[in-house]
């Protein structure tokens, strides 16, 4: 195959399926909602006619995966072509809505330039300007090289020289590819992009009990976001949340963003705060020192029954008391006497006493004291926010906290707090995330919003079932009995999960690269990118093998040039996708996965509804994932895929055993476990075991979509009065700088442990202080609505809008900065770091971005793959202008990875 790809435009595309056999055209009908039982296709406005008839053919739902959100969708099928998507208006999942990147799907499934048939490398030289000649064999031959290649490494070295990489849009498929690389295999390791909500999952699990959080939308009043464009561009479950967003905006709720660049929310808040990057902890400690010390609008019910704040800390120490009877935390009750925490009657939440000789203090107490660095006048030189800014942001969303008030939910009487405190992923690429992420959410805390009507509620933090009568798939936090802080139930699968557990209880030896042993707080293993680059400095096993499923690994961390010579020294490299990336000019084998509208796969949403933003009138959803069309070539899918993979090894039983393990399927409804896995087959066993056996896969093929009404209790934790705290005093924070600092001793290699406190703190990042006056840019980018990081910008439609948008493969710059540089709107520049990495492109300017920034709409763009013509050279990638392999750029808490990096701005004549 040769790398010159053919390219395609999009109405290049509709001309010539106009020109098909069957007559049809596809313009017109990509944006809106498929139509209903009694419900005809409306002509949106502006929109070319569509040239095929609406009533012919069929419309067969299925499920978007243009991006993590998997929206539901309908399919207009026509002998066997699709001519039409649209929002499935059947389902809670996207709420009959379909996005730019869903509307596109169609270019996907017909992209000239999809790879669809096995190939192997012909060219042994490895490089971004070596073709690497690739031959198109059969699929016995590529899944016997990829049998091959990585029983001989195991065979060498054992399971760790074998790795796998997914991307994060794909997590149902990482899933399966990491379960049967484990049963075929024994192997452990695996990596993940710097996409990852590394710290803001963390502090949504303590605090809601699950690990997506977000605003009570259609009960808020006031949103304060920092670092993300949730309801407005972006985040999980993005299209159900825009609908009541949109309409509690228009009906009075106030919205301001905190964000170095304006993107869709800023656009549409009330108030648009720009930031410095890597600051938002001292802002949000800010905001809290008016609220505790100048305004008093705090919750003082919901801190002292609801939180750790009244814990006893010795004030020596800084440790939490326990009690040597039961091993409960201590509190002072209102009699004088020292108590365990439940059997205290009436906590006192602030005061210094002494307790057996010993001079303790509460938890909010100091916290209280903590926060009184944290002057508004402190913060402004570190973030460039005003200080009558945070004072006027601190006032508004306490007093829109309603504290004191309550509410009634469907006959239950709860706590009213209208105002919430949202963060994402523009907090988690620093170093020290954790503490931002920390600092941030805590805010819901002091104002009584976490778990509250209106407040910061967790997606499905509880499950009573997903059928009345069946609670198999069912799960609620439970409690940490020392302190009596709440557990919580894991990201994708809900089974329990608990971070205390894991640190007071845990082994803290690491057993693979990602070092997460010693990381008994994160959720991600993005340190094995760290030590596959430092084998000797952690005394780990680089791998000699990797497998790639739906991933660009080459972009996905940091400078490509470093990721491109670390692919060079694997000895093997499989990948698996759609396309050939960048990446694949590493590749030693591709096998191609088809099209998400080929494909039939179970449970697209996971067990825990992982982007079904929650709340009341949100029904547990489960949705089809069914093919539409036949696969290209007979592609299989990654289910598929891996399935043949355990079965050539004669692991099938101990395969889908597994499955069933982590998809709750009850041993009567199983697949046969001594054959190869039947995707449908296992789709309809878990419907079966979870719903019962009315709706199986055959039922909701048809259907589209199962709901269940969620009940109080499984929206608002407490509504039962069930027992449960969060921190606010992170005693538990301590214990792991304890064990972590042991091991790393007893390991003798390198591990930070400073942000191991108690107490959150803003700390400087990578690139906060200007050391050279000419390197005093600070390149960040963003995602829209339009984009998905890099992987979608081989689609002609999405291709066709960036083009057409001033800022899409631009860098933008504030214009008063572009002036006083002697700069101005169309100007060619580069970016330059202190070390000489590079980065060109032309220059857009705007009021829309921090003066000591510029952005860029996905920062790992600029494709070097010929194999995909339509994204080559587009786009600005400023992710490249980052050391990825230096480990001092890594939180070591929750293993963020800090993107800051100052840059001197060059006009290129």
């Amino acid at each position: 195959m040769s790398g010159d790809g053919k390219g395609i435009s999009r109405r290049g595309f509709v001309a010539g399926a106009g020109a098909t056999a069957l007559g049809v055209g596809l313009a017109g009908g990509v944006a809106g909602c498929a139509p209903g039982k009694e419900q005809e296709p409306e002509q949106a406005a502006g929109v070319e006619k569509t040239a095929y008839d609406p009533n012919a053919g069929e419309w067969i739902p299925t499920t978007c995966n243009m991006c993590f959100n998997n929206c539901s969708i309908k399919a207009h099928v026509i002998d066997g072509v699709v001519v039409e998507l649209t929002g499935n208006p059947e389902s809670s999942i996207g709420r009959g809505h379909i996005c730019g990147k869903g509307a596109a799907g169609i270019m996907q499934l017909y992209d000239p330039n999809r790879i669809t048939k096995p190939m192997k490398r012909t060219n042994p030289k490895k490089g971004f300007d070596e073709d690497p000649g690739w031959e198109e064999i059969s699929w016995d031959e590529a899944y016997n090289l990829v049998d091959e290649h990585v029983k001989a490494a195991i065979e060498r070295s054992g399971p760790h020289a074998v790795t796998g990489m997914s991307m994060v849009a794909s997590q149902i498929g990482s899933l399966v590819r990491h379960t049967a690389l484990g049963v075929i295999y024994g192997n452990a390791e695996g990596s993940c992009s710097d996409i990852c909500g590394a710290g803001i999952h963390q502090i949504e699990y303590l605090l809601t009990g699950t690990g997506n959080a977000r605003p009570d939308y259609t009960n808020c009043n006031y949103v304060l976001q920092f670092g993300t464009n949730a309801g407005t561009a972006t985040r999980h479950g993005f299209n159900m949340t825009v609908e009541p967003f949109a309409e509690r905006r228009k009906n009075g709720l106030r919205h301001v963003v905190f964000d170095p660049h304006m993107g869709a929310a800023g656009e549409k808040a009330d108030l648009w705060v720009p930031i410095r990057p890597g600051t938002d902890a001292a802002a949000a400690l800010a905001i809290a020192y008016v609220l505790v010390h100048e305004e008093s609008l705090i919750d003082v019910e919901f801190l002292t029954n609801r939180t750790n704040g009244p814990s006893l800390v010795d004030l020596e120490t800084k440790r939490i008391v326990f009690d040597e009877k039961t091993g409960h935390a201590l509190y002072m009750d209102s009699d004088g006497a020292a108590k365990p925490y439940d059997t205290c009657s009436a906590p006192q939440l602030e005061g210094t006493f002494e307790v057996d000789g010993k001079q303790c203090s509460t938890g909010f107490t100091l916290y209280k004291e903590h926060l009184e660095t944290y002057t508004p006048e402190y913060q402004e030189p570190i973030t460039t926010v005003p200080a009558a800014t945070i004072r006027q942001i601190a006032k508004e969303l306490g007093e829109a906290a309603c504290i004191g008030q309550t509410t009634e939910v469907e006959g239950v009487k709860l706590p009213y707090r209208p105002a919430a405190v949202d963060a994402f992923s523009g907090v988690t690429r620093h170093k020290h995330a954790f503490h931002s992420c920390w600092a941030v959410l805590s805010l819901n805390n002091l104002i009584g919003a976490t778990n509250s009507v209106g407040g910061f509620c967790g997606f499905d933090p509880i499950c009573n079932g997903w059928a009345d009568g069946n609670p198999n798939m069912a799960w609620r936090p439970g409690i940490w009995e020392p302190e009596g802080l709440i557990d919580c139930a894991g990201l994708l699968l809900a089974f329990p999960n608990s971070y205390y557990k894991k640190v007071y209880e845990s082994d803290y030896t690491p057993t693979t690269m990602g070092m997460m042993e010693l990381q008994p707080i994160s959720e991600d293993n993005h340190f094995e990118h760290i030590a596959q680059a430092h084998p000797d400095l952690y005394h780990t096993q680089a791998a000699e093998v990797a497998l790639c499923y739906a991933c660009n690994p080459l972009k996905w961390w940091g400078n490509y040039d470093e990721q491109a010579e670390i692919f060079k020294n694997y000895e093997y490299v499989v990948g698996i996708d759609m396309f050939l990336n960048e990446s694949s000019y590493f590749y030693d084998v591709f096998l191609p996965e088809c099209c998400y509208l080929e494909r039939t796969e179970p449970l697209p949403h996971a067990a825990g509804n992982h982007r079904v933003i929650g709340g009341m009138g949100n029904p547990w959803t489960v949705p089809v994932w069914q093919k539409v069309v036949e696969p290209k070539d007979d592609a299989p899918s990654s289910w598929q895929l891996f399935g043949e993979l355990a079965s050539r090894a004669g692991k099938n039983a101990e395969f889908i055993a597994t499955l069933n393990g982590m998809f709750r399927v009850k041993e009567e409804y199983s697949v046969p476990l001594d054959q190869k896995l039947d995707v449908e087959a296992f789709a309809d066993s878990i419907l079966k075991s979870n719903i019962d056996a009315d709706h199986d896969f055959a039922w909701l093929k048809e259907h589209g979509v199962y709901d269940h009404p969620r009940t109080v209790d499984e929206v608002y934790i407490w509504a039962n009065g069930d027992p449960g705290r969060v921190p606010l005093y992170f005693d538990f924070m301590l214990e792991a700088k304890e064990k972590v600092e042991a091991k790393a001793a007893e390991l003798g290699i390198p591990w930070e442990t400073d942000d191991y406190q108690a107490l959150p703190d803003w700390k400087p990042g990578c690139g906060y202080e200007v050391a050279d006056p000419d390197f005093d840019i600070l390149p960040v980018y963003y995602t829209d609505a339009i984009n998905t990081d890099s992987w979608l910008m081989e689609n002609p439609f999405i291709n066709e809008i960036n083009e057409e948008n001033p800022y899409g493969y631009t860098i933008e710059i504030n214009a008063t900065t572009a002036q006083a540089k002697g700069l101005a709107n169309g100007d060619k520049v580069k970016l330059v770091t202190a070390d000489g990495v590079s980065v060109e492109g032309v220059l857009a300017t705007s009021e829309g971005v921090h003066a000591e920034c510029v952005g860029v709409i996905g920062g790992h763009w600029g494709s070097k793959s010929a194999y995909m013509p339509i994204a080559k050279d587009k786009g600005v990638p400023i992710v490249h202008l980052i050391p990825g392999q230096t480990p001092d750029r890594m939180d070591h808490v929750c293993s963020a990875f800090d993107q800051c990096i100052r840059v001197k701005l060059e006009k290129i004549a």
